[in-house]
């Protein structure tokens, strides 16, 4: 596992990864709310398979540093596909 800084649109959701039946659109508020304030958030998990990053933990938080404009955000890489 790697911690790095990598683009916010870099990160595929779209790979069927998300266990959660639909986000939480109040909550994403709230966290983009606590991100604008500078709020220290976990970093998001992704699967690396060479080309591209897989979003496996922290949907929530992706929609959240998107809905509050960050370009980059801290992930945990690991190896794999999705």
């Amino acid at each position: 596992m790697t911690s790095k800084t990598i683009n916010v649109k870099a990160i595929r959701i779209d790979g069927g990864t998300q266990s959660r039946v639909e986000i939480d659109n109040d909550l994403v508020a709230e966290y983009a709310e606590a991100i604008k304030a500078k709020a220290k958030f976990p970093p998001m998990v992704v699967f690396h398979d060479g080309v591209d990053y897989w979003l496996a933990d922290g949907f929530h938080r992706w929609h959240a540093y998107n809905a509050a404009g960050k370009a980059s955000v801290e992930v945990d890489v690991r190896d794999g596909s999705m």
